[in-house]
């Protein structure tokens, strides 16, 4: 297998311009239609559900630490500017 992880820190804009700068064409077709630009999901008792797609500001929120729906903060939030806002992670395997 093969893969790679980037670590992300930075401010929210900047990776909000990170994400909507890596789609594909297909993808871009789909943004115009105001999907957004993440899936998110949440599991309750055991049971995964989709939750609404972020947008491209409820995307800088999250990547803030903050809940896109409430603006709350999801813990304890670091502000300097080497704290670590998300991980990419892509793993490749075998197609058989």
């Amino acid at each position: 297998m093969h893969g790679g992880m980037k670590i992300y820190a930075g401010a929210p804009a900047a990776a909000r311009h990170y994400v909507e700068a890596d789609r594909g064409r297909v993808d871009d077709y789909y943004l115009t239609e105001g999907t957004g630009i993440a899936r998110r999901f949440t599991t309750t008792d055991g049971r995964v559900a989709e939750l609404a797609p972020l947008t491209g500001d409820a995307y800088e929120t999250w990547v803030a630490g903050r809940d896109p729906d409430t603006g709350e903060p999801r813990g304890q939030l670091r502000t300097d500017e080497h704290a670590v806002r998300f991980a990419e992670v892509v793993v490749n395997g075998p197609k058989t």
